[in-house]
């Protein structure tokens, strides 16, 4: 079944959907008939909806299911050093979308080569990531933030790096527990961080080995994503 994130208007177990380009796709690309049914969703409630009558320009809706979906108060979040070209940060966003993580940030390292946040380009992110969410059927859009400086977000309670090293620990999801709910997780850029990438963390962090071989900077994310949804912390 087909899941639409968008604006909708309730009139009691009616439903109003006035998305012209979901209802194009609904009519033109899925060809749906009466009695077919699709979610819905806007913010945090999920309509299953069931077509009840139709017209080459309208169609009428009836709610058949609502789904509330609570969000917790502390989240995890992923913090990746911007790669060098867009194409992977989209790639980021959409994996990382369906994998789910609450809050994505994007800062310039110092190695960097992406260093400022494109306006046209964040819009674009925020339809892949919606895109992802719909494809997934996954309840919630993450939130995607562009940084100038990490700094700006290390005051979460616990910073913990992913980097190669191989004389620091590696990861085990069974060492991890609620005491890192509030976590902010560092990705590395391209020929990784720095000793003043370092800096900024104010020796308030923990480094962990992400994994056993050297690792490209978009796929370090989505397998970091992977490894801490099964940490059951988010």
């Amino acid at each position: 079944m087909q899941l639409f994130i968008t604006n909708f208007k309730i009139n009691w177990d009616k439903i109003d959907i006035e998305n012209s380009e979901i209802l194009d796709q609904i009519r033109k690309v899925l060809r749906m008939k009466i009695w077919d049914t699709i979610f819905i969703q806007n913010n945090n409630t999920r309509f299953e909806i069931e077509i009840t009558n139709r017209n080459d320009k309208c169609f009428w809706w009836k709610i058949i299911n609502e789904y509330n979906f609570n969000q917790k108060t502390q989240w995890n979040s992923i913090a990746i050093a911007m790669p060098n070209k867009w194409d992977k940060i989209e790639l980021l966003v959409q994996k990382i979308t369906e994998i789910w993580i609450k809050n994505i940030y994007f800062w310039p390292s110092e190695r960097s080569i992406i260093r400022e946040r494109n306006e046209k380009k964040h819009e674009r992110l925020k339809k892949i990531a919606k895109e992802a969410v719909e494809q997934s059927w996954w309840r919630f859009t993450p939130e995607i933030t562009f940084i100038k400086n990490i700094s700006e977000i290390i005051e979460w309670k616990n910073i913990v790096v992913f980097d190669k090293t191989d004389n620091i620990e590696s990861f085990n999801d069974r060492k991890f527990n609620k005491e890192f709910e509030n976590t902010l997780w560092i990705i590395w850029p391209e020929w990784w961080l720095t000793e003043n990438d370092y800096k900024n963390f104010r020796n308030n962090y923990k480094t962990i080995s992400l994994w056993d071989t050297v690792l490209r900077a978009e796929t370090a994310g989505i397998i970091a994503s992977r490894l801490l949804k099964n940490i059951n912390l988010i």
